[in-house]
C-alpha cells in the first residue's frame, strides 16, 4: 500500500473538494489547471493550459467509490478498496490509450495520456462551444430542422467509428455532443463512461454505473445488463428527441414499470407529430428508443438504411401478402391491395382473392412464389395434423426473394387452428400486431381491430413480425393454452385473452 492510501485509511477527509484547485501543475508544469468543468462517476473534467499555451481539456481518474485526496494526491479510501482503485486506474489509461487511437472529426481528439498524483490523466482538445442542452433549455440558438436533421446524420457517423473499433461511448446525451463555434459542426465528447463492448476485464469499472435519466437505455440501470451498439443508439435517439420535441423523454425505467402495469409506454412517438422532419427520420428515432433491446435499431447501418426508405413509395401493382389457410383450405398464393400504413381499430381484414394461373401471375419471381408455396404447403400439413404449435412456428413469416422483389411490400398474417386470424402491418411507429379475425364463440376475449401490445406474463412487446408466433410457440411448448396480452382498443388499453383450447 502506498503512503497516501495509508494515511487516507487512517484520516476522515469530512467534506474536502474533491477537485484540483486552479493553479495546480501537472506532468511536472506541462499543464496547469485554470478551473473545474464538471464530475461524474469515473473522473473530474477541468480546463488547462499546456506549455504552449494552448487551452486543453483535462480529464482526472477518480472514481470517486473508490477513492478520496489528500492535497492533490489520490488513494484508494481503504485498504478494502486498494485494488479496485489501482484497477480502475489501469481501465483508465487502457482505455485513454485506445481513445487517443479515434480519428474522426466529430469526435474530440485525445492527445495526452499521463500519470500523476498516483491516479491517470488525458489530454484532449478544448471545444468551444454550446452544448445541444443549451440549445433545448433556450441559453444557445436555437436549431432549425434542417439544422437538426444535419447534425444527426454527421453524429451517426461519429458513432460509428466508435463502434468500429469495438468501443460503445456509454455516456451519449445532449451535454456531451458540443456543437464547434469555428465549424459548426457537432462533436461528441466525454468518453469517460467508454468501455470496450464485450471485455470487462475490470470489476471495479463493472461495478460502476452511469446513468443519465431520459437518455440511458434500460439495460443501463442493471448491473452486469448486457449492453452493445444498439444501447449507444437509444441515447443518441434520447438526445435528439429532446431536441426535437423540446420534451424530455421518459426514462427507461418509467417506461418499463408502466408497461409492467399495463398501462401502455408513456414516451410519444415523434413520427406524425413534427412536419418540418422527413418521416422516415423520426420513424428512424422512435424505433432506436425502443425500449426492449431487441425491439431497436441494432446498427448505424441499420439507421442509415431505414432513412433511405424516405420518399420511396410501394409498388402501383400487386402486392405479395402470405395467408395461413384453414386445415381444409387449399394452398395458394394470393393478390391484396396495399395496406396503408395505420388502421382504424374497428377496419376489417383486406379482401382476399385467389391469384390467376399461368407462369407470368407466379408474382414476379418463380423462386419468392416456390418459397411461399412450399412454406404453406408445409403449414397445411400442420394443421391438418391438429399441432398447433407446427403451425405458428410454420406460419408467419413470409418468404420473400432479394433483387427484383426488394421493392414489394409483405405483409404477414398469421391464421391459428379454430379461425384466429392476425395481421403483422408496419405503421410510421414499428410493426402492430392486429386481430383481424375472431370466430364467434371461441372463448376468446380480444377482439377483431385490437393490436397487441405487450404479453403480460413476460412483459415482451409484439413491435416485430415474429413477435406472436415466437410467444406461442414458447409458451405453447410449456403447456400454455391461454395468452394474456395487453391490447390497444380504441383510446383504451386493456388485457385479453387468446385461447388455443389444447396444449403441447
Amino acid at each position: 500500500m502506498t503512503a497516501v492510501a495509508r494515511k487516507i485509511d487512517q484520516l476522515d477527509l469530512g467534506a474536502n473538494a474533491d477537485e484540483l484547485p486552479p493553479g495546480t501543475r501537472l506532468l511536472f508544469g506541462q499543464f496547469t489547471i485554470e478551473s473545474f468543468v464538471n464530475s461524474g462517476g469515473f473522473g473530474i473534467v477541468y480546463i488547462a493550459r499546456d506549455s504552449l499555451d494552448r487551452q486543453v481539456v483535462i480529464k482526472e481518474c477518480f472514481p470517486g467509490t473508490f477513492c478520496r485526496r489528500i492535497g492533490s494526491t489520490v488513494g484508494a479510501r481503504s485498504r478494502a478498496q486498494q485494488d479496485d482503485f489501482r484497477s480502475a486506474v489501469q481501465s483508465f489509461l487502457q482505455e485513454a490509450v485506445t481513445l487517443s487511437k479515434l480519428d474522426h472529426p466529430n469526435i474530440v481528439k485525445v492527445h495526452h495520456v499521463f500519470e500523476d498524483n498516483e491516479t491517470a490523466y488525458m489530454a484532449m482538445d478544448y471545444i468551444d462551444g454550446p452544448d445541444l442542452l443549451q440549445t433545448v433549455e433556450g441559453t444557445a440558438r436555437p436549431l432549425t430542422p434542417k439544422e437538426i436533421v444535419s447534425h444527426l446524420t454527421t453524429m451517426l457517423g461519429a458513432v460509428e467509428h466508435v463502434h468500429a473499433q469495438g468501443l460503445l461511448h456509454r455516456d451519449i446525451s445532449p451535454d456531451n455532443i458540443l456543437l464547434d463555434r469555428k465549424t459548426g459542426q457537432p462533436v461528441l465528447i466525454d468518453f469517460g463512461a467508454s468501455r470496450k463492448e464485450v471485455t470487462r476485464k475490470s470489476r471495479a469499472l463493472t461495478g460502476l454505473r452511469v446513468v443519465k435519466d431520459g437518455y440511458s437505455p434500460q439495460e443501463f440501470y442493471v448491473q452486469g445488463s448486457k449492453q452493445a451498439p444498439y444501447s449507444d443508439l437509444y441515447a443518441l435517439a434520447a438526445s435528439f428527441y429532446h431536441l426535437i420535441s423540446g420534451e424530455t423523454p421518459k426514462t427507461s425505467q418509467e417506461r418499463l414499470s408502466a408497461i409492467a402495469g399495463r398501462e401502455g409506454d408513456p414516451l410519444r412517438p415523434l413520427a406524425g407529430r413534427f412536419k418540418a422532419y422527413p418521416r422516415s427520420f423520426l420513424q428512424a428515432i422512435d424505433k432506436a428508443m425502443a425500449l426492449f433491446p431487441r425491439d431497436r435499431l441494432q446498427s448505424v447501418e441499420e439507421w442509415r438504411a431505414m432513412l433511405g426508405t424516405e420518399g420511396t413509395a410501394p409498388a402501383a401493382g400487386p402486392q405479395l401478402v402470405q395467408v395461413l389457410p384453414q386445415p381444409d383450405a387449399p394452398a395458394e398464393v394470393v393478390k391484396s391491395a396495399p395496406l396503408p400504413p395505420a388502421r382504424a381499430a374497428t377496419a376489417p381484414a383486406p379482401a382476399v382473392q385467389p391469384a390467376a394461373t399461368g407462369s407470368h401471375n407466379l408474382l414476379l419471381m418463380s423462386a419468392a412464389a416456390v418459397l411461399l408455396l412450399v412454406g404453406l404447403l408445409v403449414l397445411l400439413q400442420a394443421l391438418r395434423s391438429g399441432d398447433p404449435a407446427a403451425a405458428v412456428s410454420s406460419g408467419s413469416v413470409a418468404a420473400v426473394a432479394p433483387a427484383a422483389s426488394d421493392s414489394l411490400l409483405v405483409t404477414n398474417v398469421l391464421r391459428l387452428p379454430g379461425g384466429l386470424a392476425f395481421e403483422m402491418v408496419d405503421t410510421p411507429t414499428g410493426t402492430e400486431t392486429i386481430v383481424s379475425v375472431v370466430p364467434e364463440g371461441s372463448g376468446n376475449t380480444v377482439a377483431a381491430g385490437d393490436v397487441l401490445l405487450v404479453y403480460a406474463p413476460s412483459g415482451e412487446t409484439l413491435g416485430t413480425g415474429t413477435a406472436l408466433r415466437d410467444i406461442l410457440t414458447r409458451e405453447f411448448a410449456k403447456g400454455v393454452t391461454t395468452y394474456s396480452f395487453v391490447v390497444r382498443r380504441g383510446d383504451s388499453t386493456m388485457e385479453a385473452e387468446i385461447r388455443l383450447g389444447v396444449a403441447g
